[in-house]
C-alpha cells in the first residue's frame, strides 16, 4: 500500500516538473533570440546622429574653420591693403588666365585687389553675422522664457509682437530704419540682430511651455525656488540645443542680410571691403570682368552651405524625434 502511494507521488512530480523544464530552454531561447536583435536595434538608433559624424559634415567644419582663419589673419595673409586703388592695373585677370603673380585673382575696375578684398570681406560677413546672431539670440530667448513661463499679457504682447513683425518685410524697416539713422556697421549689426529675435522667441516659448510643467520644476517650486531661479537653473539648461541649433541656422540668414544690404549700397561702404558690395560692383563687368563678381559669390555661397548643412546635421544630433525616426 504504502508502495502505491509512493509511485503516485512520484508520479504527479514528475508531470507536474515536467513542463516547467520544458518551459525554461523554450522561455531561454526566445530571450536570448530576442536580445541581440534588441541590442542591434539599440546600437543603430544610438549610433545615428549621435556618436557618426558624416563626411560631409567633417568637411563643412574644415571648409569654415579655413573661412574663419582667413578672416582672422587677413592682415597677415593680404597681399595689398584692401583699400588701396591702382588704377593702371584696374581689372587685371586672375593668374591663370594671364593676370600677375601680383594679383592672384585679378583686380576690380577700380584696381582694388580682389583677393585681399575677399579676405577682408570674411571678416566683415562673419563679424556681422555672429554679433548679429548673439542679439537675435539674447533678445529672443529673453522673450520666449517670459512668454512661455508667465503666460497671461506677457505671452499675449510678445507673441503679437511676433507675428506683427514676421508679417511686414523686414528689408523695408531696415531702409526706413538706415535713411532715419544713416549707414555704419553698428545700424547693420542691430537691424540684422532684431531681424531674426522672432525665430527664438517662437521655439523657446514653446520649449517652456513643457517645460514648465515638468516633475523637476514642480519640485523646485515645492521648496521654495523664485521664478528667476527656476528660470535660470533648471529650465534655461534644457534650453541649450535648442538655441544653439537655431543660432547656427540663424547665421547664415544674418549673412545674407547684411550681403543683401551692401548688394543695394545701404550695407557697408567703400572703401571697407564687403561681399555683398564686391558683387555689386563686378555685376556691370560681367561680360568683361567676370571675376569682380563671381570670386566674392563663390566665397558667399560657400559660406552660407557650409553653415547651413552644419546647422541641418546639429538639429538631427539634438531632436530626438528625427534621431529615433
Amino acid at each position: 500500500m504504502n508502495l502505491n502511494l509512493d509511485l503516485r507521488r512520484e508520479t504527479r512530480v514528475a508531470t507536474i516538473e515536467a513542463p516547467k523544464a520544458t518551459a525554461t530552454p523554450l522561455a531561454q531561447t526566445q530571450a536570448d533570440d530576442r536580445q541581440p536583435q534588441g541590442g542591434k536595434r539599440q546600437d543603430r538608433k544610438g549610433g545615428k546622429g549621435s556618436t557618426h559624424v558624416p563626411v560631409s559634415v567633417i568637411v563643412c567644419f574644415v571648409v569654415l574653420g579655413m573661412i574663419v582663419l582667413a578672416a582672422i589673419f587677413a592682415p597677415l595673409i593680404a597681399p595689398h591693403d584692401p583699400t588701396l586703388q591702382s588704377l593702371r592695373d584696374k581689372n587685371k585677370p586672375p593668374v591663370w588666365l594671364g593676370g600677375t603673380t601680383k594679383y592672384l585673382l585679378g583686380t576690380d575696375n577700380l584696381g582694388y585687389d580682389i583677393f585681399s578684398r575677399l579676405l577682408f570681406g570674411a571678416r566683415v560677413s562673419l563679424g556681422i553675422g555672429f554679433f548679429a546672431a548673439l542679439i537675435g539670440t539674447v533678445i529672443g530667448t529673453t522673450l520666449g522664457l517670459i512668454a512661455g513661463f508667465f503666460r497671461g499679457a506677457a505671452d499675449w504682447v510678445i507673441m503679437l509682437l511676433v507675428d506683427a513683425q514676421l508679417a511686414t518685410p523686414f528689408i523695408v524697416i531696415a531702409i526706413a530704419a538706415i535713411a532715419a539713422f544713416g549707414k555704419g556697421i553698428p545700424i547693420i549689426v542691430i537691424l540684422a540682430g532684431l531681424s531674426g529675435w522672432m525665430l527664438f522667441a517662437r521655439a523657446v516659448r514653446a520649449s517652456v511651455l513643457s517645460l514648465r510643467e515638468r516633475e523637476f520644476v514642480v519640485a523646485a517650486r515645492a521648496v521654495g525656488a523664485g521664478n528667476g531661479r527656476i528660470l535660470w537653473r533648471h529650465i534655461l539648461p534644457n534650453l541649450g540645443s535648442i538655441i544653439l541649433v537655431i543660432a547656427t541656422i540663424d547665421l547664415r540668414r544674418v549673412i545674407l542680410f547684411e550681403a543683401t544690404l551692401s548688394f543695394l549700397g545701404l550695407g557697408v561702404q567703400a572703401p571697407q571691403a564687403s561681399w555683398g558690395s564686391m558683387i555689386d560692383r563686378g555685376r556691370e563687368y560681367l561680360n568683361t570682368a567676370w571675376w569682380i563678381s563671381v570670386f566674392p559669390g563663390i566665397a558667399l555661397v560657400l559660406t552660407v552651405l557650409t553653415v547651413s548643412l552644419i546647422g541641418d546635421w546639429l538639429r538631427d544630433v539634438f531632436d530626438p524625434t528625427l534621431r529615433n525616426g
